[in-house]
């Protein structure tokens, strides 16, 4: 049973969290402060240190629940389709990928980002949530391979001795969770992936930062162009 000291625990760990993100939201991640952060609730610096031992630990925090956060989103939308639709699944976790990201375009610029400066990401903690992403569309497309509802362009496997390399040592380093049931991640679907996942963030990043029309970005039309655009180019069929 939780006590009512864990409980208040939790809600003040949330609401440095809340206000960090608001201060992220005004001012930009670079000036995330935990003094300002104290001041905003009222707290000694010291106390707040109770919490996270510097701003790096918030920072780190921030972004892991943010890749969770997105990933699940992204889950979701896959479980929500038949697992024969592949196109449909794609479409779906597509859109959850950009509906996230306009739902929490602080948490989005924290993660894909300029890199806040003196600040290093704890890889051990962070790559593995980063690759869940890319990986969770290799595995989509992996399994349309499987099943002959896909052809991915040749030059996906036209790769220089060097990018073999790269490719193979993403897929080793791979967590276990990340890699399809049945089979070794081909180099082809790794290409695939990384690719698909760069013209999400291109599409999404000119979305939020008014890169694009505002009367065909808003509304997400661009993104709906692009999208099928890319489902035509790596011949994904729909389930008739």
């Amino acid at each position: 049973m939780t006590t009512r000291r864990e409980k208040q625990r939790q809600a003040t760990l949330e609401e440095i969290k809340t206000v960090a993100r608001q201060q992220m939201a005004e001012y930009g991640a670079a000036a995330l402060s935990l003094n300002a952060i104290a001041r905003e609730m009222g707290l000694t610096t010291p106390a707040l240190y109770r919490y996270f031992a510097n701003r790096d630990a918030l920072v780190t925090e921030l972004i892991v629940e943010a890749f969770q956060s997105l990933g699940d989103a992204i889950e979701r939308a896959d479980a929500e389709k038949a697992r024969d639709d592949f196109y449909g699944r794609f479409q779906a976790m597509a859109h959850a990928y950009r509906d996230w990201a306009i739902a929490h375009p602080q948490d989005y610029d924290l993660i894909f980002g300029t890199p806040i400066p003196h600040y290093h990401a704890p890889r051990e903690h962070t790559v593995p949530l980063a690759s869940r992403i890319p990986t969770l569309f290799g595995i989509l497309l992996h399994e349309a391979e499987a099943a002959g509802k896909i052809e991915l362009p040749a030059e996906y496997g036209r790769l220089s001795p060097s990018m073999q390399q790269i490719v193979q040592a993403i897929a080793a380093a791979l967590p276990l969770g990340n890699r399809p049931p049945d089979a070794n991640v081909s180099e082809k679907i790794i290409i695939a992936a990384t690719l698909i996942h760069v013209r999400l963030f291109g599409l999404v990043w000119a979305e939020l930062h008014y890169l694009a029309l505002p009367e065909t970005a808003v509304p997400g039309e661009l993104f709906q162009i692009e999208l099928n655009t890319l489902t035509n180019q790596i011949k994904l069929e729909k389930t008739t």
